[in-house]
Parts: structure tokens; sequence; C-alpha cells
């Protein structure tokens, strides 16, 4: 059984990993964060899920039910196996479909409480009826992942039906879409199709490009050249710039923080309060972990040494070393009373 677990990894690992999904996963993992205390080395504060990997999906279905296969999983590091398994939310929405439950939400929040989400499509009396065994099916996903840190809540899901845009707000919808999409056709002429586009609420238009891009100020004029034949008004264009080598090696470690953070977040031995980054640094990747344990609190040293332990078994395992390669890192364990604890990759 292990060996067939080994050898799907790896198969999994030479024929699907590779920087575009990176870039998907880290696209698509950020939509949680929170900044906190802007200029303070850009961390960033987030809860997200980990990374899906499906070759693992009977596997961990199978460590529900099978005593053989729970077993097995039990002797996966810890981390580990939150890598090699589904995302939470994704299993929960699966488990409730297939119990006949009409969901239209799932969420986790971790800030100023822990607090793992389902939202139900019904009435109050029957959103009332169904809560315990919804409760039930998302309690035991979470404790077979050794996630018990989280306070289930189910809640009705709020009738939509009276909220549709107005025509004004669809007319609004209508022209940025149109703007993204002229955005975009500009960006893949150039080379850029995975590029995000933003705007904000003084119409201007955001793009990433990388600092070593050349042709910035001719592909503005590209862009408000096709604005205004359609019509679309001139608009402020503005360009951040980014490090393509920190951005590719942040593609990289997208899954592996937000495997760290899926895990310490979750279980309340690890006593976590916050979990952020910073790829700022040339020579090394920044996470930073606090706790609400107090360097004077009896059980201080075992929380941090749990929390080290973890993270370094993940860390120097051989698939993890796959994708972060030879990076250097840096990683502080903040308590309560700020003492630190550092790890790093020397």
């Amino acid at each position: 059984m292990e060996k067939n677990l080994k050898d799907t990894k790896e198969y999994y690992h030479q024929h699907y990993y590779h920087e575009d999904i990176s870039n998907r996963i880290r696209e698509g993992v950020f939509q949680k964060i929170h900044h906190k205390k802007r200029g303070s080395m850009g961390k960033k504060i987030f809860y997200i899920s980990s990374a899906v990997i499906a070759a693992f999906v009977l596997f961990i279905g199978l460590a529900f039910y099978s005593p053989v296969v729970a077993s097995v999983a039990a002797k996966v590091p810890f981390l580990k196996m939150i890598f090699e398994s589904k995302p939470v939310p994704e299993m929960v929405s699966e488990a409730l479909t297939k119990k006949g439950y009409k969901h239209e939400g799932i969420g986790v929040q971790y800030n100023p409480k822990k607090i793992f989400t389902v939202t139900i499509q019904g009435s109050e009396a029957y959103v009332d009826k169904v809560r315990p065994d919804v409760t039930r099916i998302v309690k035991e996903i979470l404790l077979a992942r050794e996630m018990d840190a989280y306070k289930i809540k189910v809640e009705r899901a709020i009738d939509r039906h009276d909220q549709q845009p107005t025509a004004e707000e669809k007319g609004l919808m209508e022209k940025q879409e149109q703007i993204f999409a002229i955005v975009r056709n500009v960006l893949i002429s150039y080379g850029y199709e995975h590029e995000s586009i933003g705007m904000n609420a003084a119409n201007t238009i955001e793009l990433n490009l990388p600092k070593t891009e050349t042709r910035i100020d001719e592909m503005k004029q590209q862009i408000q050249i096709k604005l205004t034949e359609q019509k679309l008004g001139t608009h402020t264009i503005h360009v951040r710039k980014y490090d393509p080598k920190k951005r590719e090696r942040e593609g990289r470690w997208s899954p592996i923080i937000s495997t760290i953070a899926d895990g310490i977040f979750g279980s309340k031995k690890f006593k976590v309060t916050g979990v952020g980054y910073t790829n700022r640094s040339a020579e090394y990747m920044m996470i930073s972990i606090r706790t609400s344990v107090s360097s004077k609190d009896s059980d201080y040293k075992e929380v941090v040494t749990n929390i080290e332990n973890t993270i370094l078994e993940f860390l120097t395992s051989k698939e993890t070393k796959a994708i972060i390669k030879d990076d250097a890192y840096k990683i502080t364990i903040i308590s309560k009373d700020k003492k630190e604890t550092v790890i790093t990759s020397d």
C-alpha cells in the first residue's frame, strides 16, 4: 500500500506538476489573503486550503471507512497527509452533495475565532432539521484530518432572488468586461496570457508585469488606443512590476505554505493564531507563525517544539524538497509575549 502511494505521488510530480499549475494554484489560494499592519515586511495573514492532488482522493476517502487504510494513513506525517489529499472544503462539498444537501457556500474564518461555516439552501425549518446531520458530516471530515480547532456553524443561505443587479449595475459590469477583454488581448499580443488584470473604484486599470519588460509604455498606448476606438473612455493604467525569479519561487512555495497554514491553524495542539509570509527577500522565503502561548506558560516549549518538528518534517521530505528545490527559508515562531524561535534551512 505504501509503495503504491509513493509511486502514485511520484507519477503526479513527473507528469502533472509544473510551473503553470503552480502559478494557477498561487492565483487561487490567495483569494482569502488579508493584510495586517501595512508596511510591516509585506506580510500577508491568511488561511488557505492545501493544493489538490487528485491521485490521493481514493486513499483519503477510504481512510474514513477502512481500519486497514486508516492505520496506513496514521503513519503518514501530518502535513504530508494534508498535502496529499483534497482540500477540506472540497471534501465537505462532495459529502454534502452525496447526501443530497444543497449548499451555497463553505467558508473558513480564523480570526477572532476559528469557525468552519456551511450555508444550506432551504427554509429555516429545513435547515434547523438537517443542521445536526450536516454538523456531524463536517466534524467527521475535520477530525479525520486532525482539524479539531474549528467551531462548526451551519447557516441558512440568504435568498438572493431580490438581489439582482440594477440596469445601471449591469451596464457597468458589461463595460468592465469589454475593457478587460481589450486589455487581455493586448497583453496576449505581447506574450502575456496569464497575467492578472484589475480595476479599482477610480477606474484605474491595474496590471502586473515583470520588471524586465521594456515595452510597458508601448503596451499602455496600445490599450488606450483600442479603448478609445471602442468609445470606452480614457483610463489611467497603473503597472506593478514584479521580479520574475521571486514570482517563480512564490509559485512553487504557494501549495507548501497553504499546507502549513491548513494544518497548524486547524489543530488545537499548535495554538496558532496567525500565519504570514513575505517573498521580498532575494535570499530566502520568510514565514512567520504567531501563537497564543506565552514563553512563561508551562506548555510553551512543547507547543513550539511540536510546530518546529512538524514543519521541518514536512519541508525536509523528498516530495516537498522536489518542489522548493534549494530555496533558502527562514521560519519564525512568535509567542504571545513576542519571544521568537527561528528555523532556517542552513
